[in-house]
């Protein structure tokens, strides 16, 4: 063999001999989403062979092995696997606490010990969305709403939606950043309608609605324009049997005091003589020796005659023995 070719080998040794000693954990996802109730595998695979390794997860180790001899935590015996034949990890029936980095140590035959990380995330089902509003009966061009979507489980986005059309953002109707409450300045009868928020995640995803009716300070708007409920309406009629009254009441002085209502006949036993009318007593009256004498109501109204002739006391009804007999002896 040539130097040169000599030379040429050693280097390539050499340098392969370096190589070697660089020992890696490789891991497959360095994160990890799963829905609670799932399992979690952290996969590693090192570069060579190592003699021993541990997983530790918030400072505690929950599994640790030596060559082929595995060791688990009693909190995770019922619910992990560790393979000794590359230090990868399987958690079982994963939950919400479970969620945060874990972290892989190994130690190889030959060299210094290394580690690698991988996170969980663990997301629950979305489920029990709802809507609600901050006032069921806002008064057009007066209250301002606020519609919140609520739900349980692992909320990621929320996405709003009127009458199954998705809501356009304007100067008076925006959401929260989060997405999670709607607002809507000055309602208007345009605004009424349902409202729905659907809620997901990576997994899974659930719906929630509530209807908004807009007020005329009365009902709800029903088809495009405001109308008057039941109290209004009886409010109103009341108003109109007022003003139906009164005014009545103004044509019927008004017709008497022209003269196109006339009082009723006087009952025919009425004793009381107005200024410019006669007595009425049809069948009685007094004499001048104060008794009473019957008349006919011919002869009465023969008698009032004569007396309107002659304001004197020619009209007088005197009885035959009178006193005014004797004076005009």
């Amino acid at each position: 063999m040539s130097g040169l070719a000599f030379a040429a080998l050693v280097l390539c040794l050499h340098i392969t001999a370096g190589e070697s000693q660089q020992f890696t954990i490789i891991v497959e996802h360095s994160k990890i989403n799963v829905t609670a109730g799932g399992d979690a595998l952290y996969s590693v695979l090192p570069s060579f062979s190592f003699s021993s390794g541990s997983w530790s997860f918030k400072g505690k180790t929950i599994a640790q092995w030596i060559s082929q001899t595995a060791i688990l935590d009693t909190e995770y015996t019922s619910r992990a696997e560790l393979f000794t034949s590359n230090g990868s990890l399987l958690l079982k029936s994963v939950n919400m606490s479970d969620s945060g980095e874990y972290r892989v140590n190994m130690l190889p035959t030959s060299g210094s010990q290394i580690s690698a990380t991988v996170t969980l995330r663990v997301t629950e089902p979305v489920t029990r969305v709802t809507v609600v509003t901050n006032d069921s009966t806002p008064l057009e061009n007066l209250d301002t709403i606020a519609l919140s979507c609520d739900a349980s489980g692992t909320v990621e986005t929320r996405t709003w939606f009127k009458d199954d059309q998705p809501i356009q953002e304007n100067g008076r109707i925006f959401t929260s950043p989060d997405k999670a409450k709607l607002t809507i300045i000055s309602v208007n009868r345009n605004d009424a309608g349902t409202y729905k928020c659907i809620a997901s995640n990576s997994f899974s995803n659930g719906a929630g609605e509530t209807y908004v009716g807009v007020y005329c300070g009365c009902t709800a708007k029903t088809d495009g324009n405001c109308t008057l409920g039941s109290g209004a309406i009886v409010g109103i009629v009341l108003g109109l049997l007022g003003v139906g009254l009164i005014g009545g009441v103004s044509g019927w002085l008004i017709a008497r005091k022209t003269g196109g209502i006339k009082d009723p006949p006087q009952s025919r036993y009425d004793t009381s003589i107005n200024s410019g009318r006669k007595g009425t007593l049809d069948t009685t009256t007094v004499n001048a020796s104060g008794t009473y004498e019957n008349f006919s109501r011919k002869e009465q109204d023969a008698r009032n005659n004569a007396q309107d002739g002659n304001s004197t006391y020619m009209g007088l009804v005197l009885g035959d023995r009178s006193v005014y007999s004797d004076l005009k002896r």
